[in-house]
């Protein structure tokens, strides 16, 4: 399983772009003493799931000197081509991913087990062939 997010993250990482500290780009953020996830996505503007999600992280601890990635604001879920896996960004709706990737919002529903169309960042869903 850990494997399984080291991949995701990195793959995640790829997509999102490179490590320099910008609006648009991921940035490499190494905590400092006294710090917790949610002072750091409060310092990005930034949600704590969309942090957990791009560091492949279940819980909320991190230690100081640990190097966590920060999203960028307006970033796009991660999707593996070869498993159909798509990680749901925030912002992210059915809508929006369904013509994304050409298919209805209905038949993501019925794939993924879904009872109605809300979804939140780091939820993860098969997307139809």
């Amino acid at each position: 399983m850990k494997l399984k997010k080291l991949v995701l993250s990195t793959a995640l990482l790829a997509v999102l772009g490179s490590t320099q500290a910008a609006t648009d780009n991921i940035v490499a953020y190494t905590v400092t003493e006294g710090e917790d996830i949610q002072t750091i996505a409060g310092k990005y503007d930034i949600s704590v799931t969309d942090i957990l999600v791009s560091n492949g992280k279940e819980s909320e601890d991190i230690t100081v000197g640990e190097v966590i990635y920060i999203p960028p604001k307006h970033a796009t879920g991660f999707f593996d081509p070869d498993t159909g896996l798509y990680i749901v960004a925030q912002g992210d709706d059915l809508l929006e991913i369904s013509r994304r990737f050409g298919t209805t919002v209905e038949a993501i529903e019925a794939l993924n087990g879904l009872q109605g169309s809300l979804i939140q960042a780091g939820t993860e869903l098969q997307i139809p062939d």
